[in-house]
């Protein structure tokens, strides 16, 4: 039987885990104000983990860049400081898009590699995405094949994703940023540095 929970308009299924990360859970959703309901993807992180500052540069960064076709589109955010289940209590939620094809990871994992001419389109729609970003004035710090997701729809298409350790800056129109801008803090997966 399904757990289902109610934060906001959208009912969140906490049996259908679709990704865990260090700061969180994501959950298949279902916004109940669409007709009919549109399913969604429900990240929640704790309160008690997260300072609210960090939470609300994650949601200002996904709302600064959200509008991209290769950026996971943002929906809704709502923080639950009480609430009658325990698994929701305390927590964050940032409520977006759903990507229906998994992670470009399990793409490479199932298929034991991929040629120049299949990783094509996804290079193409990170890079493209990566430049709006940057164009918005944001570094997003944490790509790796995990944080891009693709589309059952579209099998080129990426969506990129976790906006946790992304960071706003003074960017160039032409998408590059101010040499005296420079960032010196080490972020990223521990599994993916030297």
């Amino acid at each position: 039987m399904p757990n289902i929970v109610r934060v906001a308009r959208f009912d969140v299924n906490l049996s259908r885990v679709l990704g865990e990360g260090g700061f969180g859970k994501v959950y298949r959703a279902k916004d109940t104000s669409k007709d009919p309901p549109m399913e969604c993807a429900a990240k929640q992180m704790s309160s008690m983990r997260m300072s609210e500052d960090e939470l609300k540069k994650e949601v200002g960064v996904m709302r600064k860049v959200g509008d991209h076709p290769s950026i996971i589109g943002f929906l809704h955010f709502e923080q639950v400081a009480e609430h009658s289940t325990p698994e929701v209590r305390d927590s964050a939620w940032i409520f977006m898009e759903l990507a229906t094809g998994g992670e470009l990871f399990d793409r490479l994992i199932d298929s034991g590699n991929l040629t120049e001419r299949a990783v094509a389109p996804y290079f193409k729609g990170m890079v493209e995405g990566l430049l709006h970003c940057h164009r918005r004035g944001v570094v997003h710090r944490d790509i790796k094949l995990e944080n891009v997701m693709l589309s059952a729809d579209d099998p080129r298409a990426v969506k990129l994703v976790d906006f946790g350790l992304a960071v706003c800056m003074p960017s160039t129109p032409d998408g590059g940023f101010d040499e005296g801008a420079l960032l010196h803090d080490k972020v990223g997966s521990k599994s993916y540095t030297p």
